[in-house]
């Protein structure tokens, strides 16, 4: 028997795998310490490393193996195994947006019933493919699914299906199926039907409802479901295999009926109303039944177009209809009043938002206008910013970062030993940080983003068209870079604003974190916005960083240097800052 690597002795920055080719261990994403997130040649991957207590090595391999041939857009793909004397693990792709326990959490209450079906859809469908070849996920619960742009991408599929049993270690207890609590494991694609409609059920009413018991303690009706409907999840909930949907599709099929047809809860409750409404006519009057009858066929016409013409027609009615008042403008303020920095408190945190800095109104000269830089530089192009914003004045610090990530249960990132508190947060992927933005807009109230490229290269060129605020070449006290003069120049970012601010009163707009930026990467400025304004494309594959860091030679600082990288990738240089939107007295939408 091989004496593979201990596990538990791994740590930050440590290679594994090949020497001419390792993977860099990034983070742990468990507690024991058995599945990592590391890099590759510049590509982020999730590494699961065998447990010689949990199963056998040839379990391992031929498990990895047979799932790396699962191939499906809500299923982050899986690759061969690596296997040596040493190390034996499995690899899989990165996969951005939250993990659904933190999508649910906006939701206490259930989501809306159209989020609902965007999430399952696609998971439903993928899962009903894969159980035809007798292939299953094994662990489906809350951390095994990522929401991405509103879709549920299932992560680490079979990963665990090697194990000679699936726990509460390995998966959530509140989502093992009956067949997972016997002393021999049955398992088969049964035990997914059986956590997909408990996550169903957590998507309608709340992440709360899995900590009772399924399926008795489930309302007897739903708000946005048919009895009909409702009585057929209520069935499917239920633990018996039998009862387990045969079809997720359908399922899901059945739910997306109700965002279509008149609800059926609603015509019954018309029927009685009609029903009535003749009952007391006849008592009122004192009439028998058949002398009303053309009275009362006129009162069931007219209910009955009330209830069932359709919505698109224009209806009639001889009810008086108060009239919905128009919600009153937002007010604003004019910018020259507004305070030249801000630190917006927080509404369910004791802290304040970034200290941010008000950028004025202004058109600039943006890209490379000096034949320094590359192709994606160019054309140079004027510029118009028509309404001042607001840019925070240092890098989104770890101490800022990570109480949004307390507060949406969200695990810390990796500080890669060099101390967290007012260093700029690190290995955060695009997903992450516009989750950040998303997450100050609710506590303050006011829109929060990420930066445009405009918005990003007019805050750092501060007036000037040389290479950096401070003129064309580096020097010590303005930048940190390789090579900059600092004392933490190609080893580590430094605190931020340890270097001197620019004539716009921002700190590291040079070097230390390369910064995400909002808009979509395109291969040049040919057909540039000429005004401020988020640049989106079609296939929108990879996001802009913008700044330079620590790690960068000085040429990657410089204000016009772009550079991309997909949305769902970390590293130990990249990080942000954010925007936020001054309302204008029009109220519309301030991406411009």
């Amino acid at each position: 028997m091989n004496d593979y690597y201990d596990v538990k002795k791994l740590k930050i920055g440590q290679h594994v795998g090949v020497e001419l080719d390792p993977y860099t261990l990034n983070y742990p994403m468990d507690d024991n310490k058995t599945t990592w997130v590391a890099d590759q040649g510049g590509r982020p991957f999730v590494l699961r490393f065998f447990q010689s207590n949990k199963g056998k090595v040839e379990d391992f391999l031929q498990n990895a193996r047979k799932y790396a041939s699962v191939k499906h857009p809500a299923i982050t793909p899986n690759y061969p195994p690596f296997y040596s004397n040493l190390w034996v693990f499995s690899c899989s792709a990165v996969c951005g947006g939250e993990n659904l326990y933190s999508f649910l959490g906006k939701y206490p209450d259930g989501a809306p019933l159209n989020v609902v079906i965007s999430l399952f859809d696609n998971m439903a469908k993928a899962l009903d493919q894969i159980h035809k070849n007798n292939l299953y996920h094994g662990h489906l619960d809350l951390s095994a699914i990522h929401v991405v742009n509103g879709l549920g991408i299932m992560t680490g599929f079979g990963s665990h299906n090697w194990m000679k049993s699936i726990d509460a270690d390995v998966m959530d207890q509140r989502l093992l199926p009956p067949e997972y609590l016997k002393k021999e494991q049955k398992r088969s694609p049964m035990a997914d039907r059986f956590a997909f409609m408990r996550l169903l059920m957590a998507a309608l009413l709340g992440e709360s409802i899995l900590d009772k018991n399924l399926p008795s303690a489930l309302p007897s009706s739903h708000p946005n479901l048919s009895h009909t409907t409702w009585d057929k999840l209520l069935s499917w909930s239920r633990e018996h295999e039998r009862h387990r949907p045969k079809s997720l599709t359908e399922v899901i099929r059945i739910l997306r009926a109700n965002l279509y047809k008149p609800d059926e809860n609603t015509a019954l409750a018309s029927k009685r109303v009609i029903k009535n409404a003749i009952k007391k006519m006849d008592i009122k009057t004192h009439r028998p039944t058949q002398i009303m009858s053309a009275t009362a066929f006129a009162v069931v016409a007219g209910l009955t177009a009330l209830f069932f013409w359709p919505s698109e027609e224009p209806v009639e009615s001889m009810v008086a209809v108060t009239p919905i008042p128009t919600p009153p403008e937002p007010t604003t303020t004019p910018f020259e009043t507004l305070p030249q920095v801000l630190e917006e408190p927080l509404t369910t945190v004791v802290a304040k938002a970034p200290k941010i800095e008000k950028i004025p109104p202004s058109t600039f000269m943006m890209g490379d206008q000096h034949r320094q830089g590359d192709d994606n530089e160019r054309p140079a192009h004027e510029v118009d910013i028509p309404h001042g914003f607001y840019i925070s004045k240092y890098e989104v610090t770890f101490d800022q970062y990570d109480k949004f990530a307390n507060a949406t249960n969200r695990g810390l990132p990796p500080d890669n030993g060099w101390g967290r508190g007012k260093r700029p947060v690190i290995n955060v992927s695009w997903y992450e940080a516009k989750a950040y933005t998303a997450w100050l807009s609710d506590e303050t109230g006011e829109e929060y983003r990420l930066p445009t490229e405009i918005e990003w290269e007019y805050s750092a060129r501060a007036g000037s068209n040389a290479a950096f605020w401070y003129g064309n070449d580096v020097k010590p006290g303005y930048s940190v870079c390789d090579s900059c003069g600092s004392q933490w120049d190609g080893t580590s970012t430094a605190p931020v604003g340890s270097q001197a601010s620019n004539p716009l009163g921002l700190f590291d707009m040079h070097g230390n974190v390369a910064e995400w930026i909002e808009d979509c990467y395109h291969e040049n400025y040919e057909g540039a916005p000429s005004k401020n304004q988020v640049w989106l494309a079609n296939q929108c594959d990879n996001r802009v960083l913008r700044g330079g860091s620590w790690f960068d030679i000085p040429r990657v600082g410089r204000s016009a240097t772009r550079f991309r990288a997909q949305p769902n990738l970390k590293a130990s240089n990249w990080g942000f800052r954010v925007v936020r939107v001054i309302r204008q007295p029009d109220n519309t939408a301030k991406s411009e």
